[in-house]
Formats: structure tokens, C-alpha cells, sequence
């Protein structure tokens, strides 16, 4: 049974694994693309925009890298790919270390993703555009004080 489960496990990881990988190529590809309209002097066309969307991209393929590595490392510690590569700032010994890492990148995430959504829309900007710096408090109000057992 545990093999069954370590199976599982190890499934789980590699497509967690693959879909970071496909947010890098993501990444990428925008970038490439803007790097592309600058070269042609196409500024009109706002490459800034490709490549801030560019770094949400690479910054979810962190997120999905990270989680692969964290339950890797809480499920299969003993496997020699995971003792190659210690990271010292990804020390997960539980979930809520874990927990706390990928809140700390959701947080990035969700930010770079509204300014990037805030430069796009900027000529029509409306309310419900608040709806996700509001998110971005709140969970970063709440993770202060879990974080620091307040």
C-alpha cells in the first residue's frame, strides 16, 4: 500500500512539475514576443506589457515548483533527486512551512498579476478593479498574523 501511495505522490509532483514548466515556456514566449515589438520599434504596441505579464508567468511556474519541491520533500524524502537539491530557503519539515512559502509567492503573484491588469485597463478602470488589491490586504493582513502567532 505505501508504494501505492508513493506513486501517487510521485505522479502528483511530476505533473505539478510539468505545469510549471508550462508557465516557463509561457514566460518565455512572451517574453521573446516583446523583446520582438521593441526590436521592430513597435513601442506603440506596449511591449512593457508582454513582459510584466512575462513575470506573472515565470512567478507561477515558481509557485508550482515550489509546491513539487515542498510535498516531494514531506512525502518523498528519501529519494536521491530531492536530497540533491538543498535549498535553504525552502526547508519544509510540515505543511505550514510549506503553507506559508507558497502564501508569500501567491501574494507576489496576485500583485504583479493586478499591476499588470491596472496598466492594461487603464483607461477603464472601474470599481470591481478594487476587488483584488482588497484580496491582496486581506490575505496579506492574515498571513502577518499567522506568521507571527498574534
Amino acid at each position: 500500500m505505501q508504494k501505492i501511495v508513493r506513486f501517487f505522490i510521485f505522479f502528483i509532483v511530476s505533473f505539478v512539475f510539468l505545469n510549471s514548466l508550462f508557465f516557463i515556456g509561457i514566460g518565455v514566449y512572451k517574453s521573446i514576443h516583446a523583446y520582438i515589438l521593441v526590436a521592430q520599434g513597435r513601442i506603440e504596441e506596449r511591449p512593457g506589457v508582454f513582459i510584466a505579464e512575462s513575470l506573472d508567468s515565470f512567478l507561477m511556474a515558481l509557485f508550482f515548483l515550489i509546491f513539487a519541491m515542498g510535498i516531494s520533500k514531506l512525502f518523498l524524502p528519501n529519494k536521491v533527486l530531492i536530497k540533491e537539491y538543498e535549498l535553504p530557503w525552502l526547508k519544509v519539515d510540515n505543511f505550514s512551512e510549506l503553507k506559508f512559502i507558497l502564501w508569500e509567492v501567491m501574494l507576489t503573484t496576485m500583485f504583479v498579476f493586478f499591476a499588470t491588469e491596472a496598466i492594461i485597463k487603464a483607461e477603464h478602470l472601474d470599481w470591481t478593479m478594487l476587488i483584488l488589491p482588497a484580496s491582496i490586504f486581506m490575505l496579506a493582513f492574515a498571513y502577518k498574523f499567522l506568521k507571527h502567532g498574534h
